[in-house]
């Protein structure tokens, strides 16, 4: 039988969701739910979902899914994870996970109370050569590893939405939602080391602009998260890692990436390449033909629904969503406070 889901948030990535859940026999959408009437009535006809709810706990006690994807503005995210767990739903929760290590725990108290299986939607690990560095690590083909960087942004561009640019109903701006991608798959390559202390600038260049040549939807007055940050961070293992978010990249080809640095080798994700351990040629990796972003959002369910089914495991642990939230949250308090932060 189609396992029986839920879509909670019917914006851009709840869209997204929806088209590629339709593309998998093992699912069935069986309802939506969004406080606008008219996205949520849209998104019922568009996607032939059979029903619509402007309330999360009045879906969920009608419905009953067995499967829910929280894709709803990131300051709801707990609550409606947390609802879909006491109700007995297993839980994908759409990045970042939520806005502070408080709601992180409680989700995870959430899950464990109702014995239900979580994941994120964090789409770059299913790339073909992502999974090739992450067993190249575990191989121990690049050594010990000791510091790493990630980049990650957009070429004069802040993301479309409703939320993104706005600090009252987001975490913060482009390291939480657009960094956050190569910053976890990074540290799942890498073994998700233990975070120990951070320390990180931010800015909000968009507001000091006179004439902003920017792809942007929105109001620059309500723009208030940063468009640009840097962080260093300390693992308690020893190693460390720099982190750069921009959302105003000038004209580049490397607008998100990241670089492992090991006692062996050195890798680089961006155009995946070998570096052995003498130092005297690179040699490229042979890789598969790697998938179109949203695709990743397919596997990720697939895979996902064979958890459920017990027929393997989550691909994102509460240890790897921790690690990730405690880094975003440091760096926004480091920022803010203008120090260091021990996590």
């Amino acid at each position: 039988m189609p396992v029986r889901t839920a879509v909670i948030g019917v914006g851009i990535m709840g869209n997204v969701h929806l088209d590629q859940l339709a593309k998998i026999p093992e699912i069935v959408v069986e309802a939506v739910v969004d406080p606008s009437e008219e996205t949520g009535k849209k998104t019922v006809e568009k996607h032939r979902v059979p029903k619509w709810f402007p309330d999360t706990g009045v879906m969920l006690a009608e419905v009953r899914p067995e499967y829910v994807v929280v894709a709803s503005p990131m300051p709801y995210h707990a609550a409606d994870a947390i609802a879909a767990f006491d109700a007995g739903a297993h839980v994908l929760i759409e990045k970042p996970l939520c806005t502070s290590m408080e709601e992180a725990e409680a989700i995870r108290a959430a899950a464990l109370r109702a014995g239900r299986l979580f994941t994120m939607g964090f789409q770059m690990r299913q790339f073909s050569a992502n999974r090739t560095l992450r067993q190249h690590v575990e191989e121990g083909r690049m050594g010990t590893i000791y510091h790493s960087r990630v980049w990650g942004g957009h070429v004069m561009n802040y993301p479309w939405g409703r939320y993104f640019h706005r600090k009252s109903v987001s975490l913060g701006g482009v390291v939480a939602n657009t960094t956050v991608h190569p910053l976890d798959a990074l540290l799942w390559i890498i073994g998700s080391p233990e975070p120990v202390a951070i320390s990180a600038s931010s800015f909000c260049k968009l507001v000091r602009m006179p004439d902003p040549p920017i792809n942007f939807s929105g109001t620059i007055d309500e723009v208030s998260v940063e468009d640009f940050a840097h962080a260093h961070v300390r693992f308690a293992d020893g190693s460390s890692m720099s982190i750069e978010g921009n959302w105003l990249m000038h004209a580049t080809d490397r607008i998100m990436g990241f670089e492992i640095h090991g006692t062996l080798a050195t890798a680089q994700s961006v155009a995946p390449q070998w570096q052995p351990e003498h130092g005297k040629e690179v040699e490229t990796v042979d890789l598969e033909k790697d998938i179109a972003w949203h695709e990743g959002t397919r596997q990720e369910h697939e895979e996902f629904i064979r958890a459920i089914r017990g027929e393997g495991t989550p691909m994102v642990t509460f240890h790897q969503a921790l690690t990730v939230q405690k880094i975003l949250c440091g760096l926004y308090e480091s920022a803010a406070q203008d120090r260091e932060i021990r996590l």
